[in-house]
């Protein structure tokens, strides 16, 4: 009877290592960059006060910022695009102007949410700095994740346009992989 009940243990005790061994690797496989982030590289920009990951060497672009909130708002875009989908970092740099952070903020918000149906807005963060994250269904049937923020006199966009065809399998992780990547210099 005993050497039952001792059989019985050392499997109970083998299912549950093996559990906990299968567990581990999942963990630690959801842990990795998936295989449409493999390669990523970080990319600094101390002008701007950030840096991104990103599937390719960003380009840069600059022009004016159209806002109510200051005169001669430069922006700075830097964007990539892999397999159809085009990961953007936009910087509208008030100089010395102080827009009021919820004004700033919604109205890089309602100027997205125009372009479509939103489908999600939430609270956000970056490092301690509150912002905002939508996702709106284009009326050209592409979906748009922006997170914004204002980060001193800087107004900061993550931006993922994922197009309605595209192939990229990734989908949401690599949206979530490309905000989570971004901090502050």
């Amino acid at each position: 009877m005993l050497d039952v009940l001792c059989k019985a243990c050392t499997m109970r005790a083998d299912i549950a290592m093996s559990r906990l061994t299968k567990g581990f690797a999942l963990a630690v496989l959801l842990a990795s960059p998936a295989a449409g982030q493999a390669g990523w590289k970080e990319y600094e920009y101390p002008r701007d006060g950030f840096a991104a990951r990103y599937p390719n060497q960003p380009t840069v672009a600059e022009h004016a910022y159209d806002t109510r909130l200051g005169s001669s708002v430069t922006e700075r875009v830097y964007s990539s695009e892999s397999e159809g989908v085009t990961y953007v970092v936009s910087v509208a740099d008030f100089g010395t102007a102080r827009p009021d952070t919820d004004r700033a903020i919604d109205e890089a918000a309602d100027r997205l949410i125009a372009t479509g149906r939103l489908t999600h807005d939430v609270s956000a963060r970056l490092n301690w700095n509150y912002g905002r994250e939508l996702r709106v269904e284009g009326m050209d049937g592409n979906s748009y994740t922006d997170a914004i923020f204002l980060v001193g006199n800087k107004l900061l966009q993550l931006k993922v346009i994922y197009p309605v065809n595209a192939s990229q399998p990734a989908g949401s992780a690599g949206i979530h992989y490309f905000q989570q990547a971004v901090r502050l210099l």
